[in-house]
């Protein structure tokens, strides 16, 4: 027996179906690289918003009254 060739929709789809799984395989790549950078991105705001509110703190406990000008 002789295999029967493959109907050219058959043809068309499975070449479709090949390009929609490599786009797929493409952009689910650069989702991962997305979020890899999004967590970066939200570890550092989390530190500078500490830093921020550290700052804040020292601000408050500084009392400006009892502090002598630097250049007396």
């Amino acid at each position: 027996m002789s295999a029967e060739p493959t109907p050219p929709h058959l043809e068309r789809l499975e070449s479709l179906l090949m390009h929609l799984q490599h786009d797929y395989e493409t952009l689910n790549a650069v989702v991962l690289e997305q979020q890899r950078q999004i967590t970066r991105l939200q570890q550092m705001l989390s530190r500078v918003d500490d830093r921020i509110n550290r700052l804040a703190l020292d601000e408050e406990q500084r009392d400006p009254q009892a502090e002598r000008p630097p250049h007396y």
